[in-house]
């Protein structure tokens, strides 16, 4: 087991490399042209939709995600005005895919394209917060945020892997079935640059002290995933 984490933790670091890597060095700032006014006014939504992140967390993993997706329960600088007036003119954050405990059936994905080796889950980024104080033999409930560049149907539905410690882990599967949204096929459905969210719940192990949680989407080559610190106490006396 962790010979899988530092693996997956060298995936997660060299992906961050390559990223830094490709990037083009920032345009000159020319500083007498501070001043001008600009020609118009740029729109909102596009600069959103359009902008990405790279958070680099302690230890070297990297998660990359797009600010671009569910943006809900946030109204643009136009409309926050009218809401003030009208609170049912507010978006409601949607609730998060509820947590079923389904066994992983580790689906194959892979194909060859161009010579190189591919899955639909490619370009799907995994981002979430984990932590807490907990008990042994507790349950640590978070959230998975999964995102996607493109409409990427959920066919078939990928598995995820939870890691806490050094010696436990499990996988299981999405909860698919739940998801709000389906393409025209009726099959569910990760939008394009929209934040779906998975509850996750899992039984803390009894490894008492500081312990790492990682969260890895299975299937792509380059694994997304994030991860979190947790206090694990001493469960109650058998």
């Amino acid at each position: 087991m962790t010979d899988l984490i530092d693996e997956i933790d060298e995936r997660l670091t060299a992906a961050a490399g390559r990223w830094r890597a490709e990037q083009q060095p920032p345009p000159a700032v020319p500083l007498d042209r501070l001043d001008e006014r600009l020609p118009g006014t740029v729109p909102w939504r596009p600069l959103v939709a359009a902008a990405a992140a790279v958070v680099v967390i302690g230890g070297g993993v990297v998660a990359v995600t797009s600010l671009g997706g569910d943006r809900s329960g946030v109204l643009p600088p136009t409309d926050r005005g009218t809401s003030a007036s009208n609170p049912a003119l507010v978006r409601q954050a949607r609730p998060p895919v509820p947590w079923r405990n389904l066994p992983a059936t580790h689906p194959d994905v892979r194909h060859r394209e161009h010579g190189q080796v591919v899955t639909p889950f490619d370009h799907v980024s995994a981002t979430g917060t984990i932590s807490g104080d907990l008990q042994a033999g507790g349950t640590l409930t978070f959230t998975a945020v999964l995102e996607s560049s493109t409409n990427l149907p959920l066919d078939p539905c990928p598995d995820f892997t939870i890691a806490i410690g050094k010696h436990f882990w499990h996988s299981w599967q999405l909860n698919c079935a739940q998801v709000p949204f389906r393409d025209g096929a009726g099959r569910p459905l990760l939008p394009a640059f929209k934040n779906v969210r998975f509850e996750m719940k899992v039984t803390v192990p009894h490894e008492v002290g500081q312990q790492k949680v990682l969260w890895t989407l299975d299937g792509p080559q380059q694994m997304p995933g994030f991860y979190g610190i947790v206090h694990v106490r001493p469960g109650p006396p058998g």
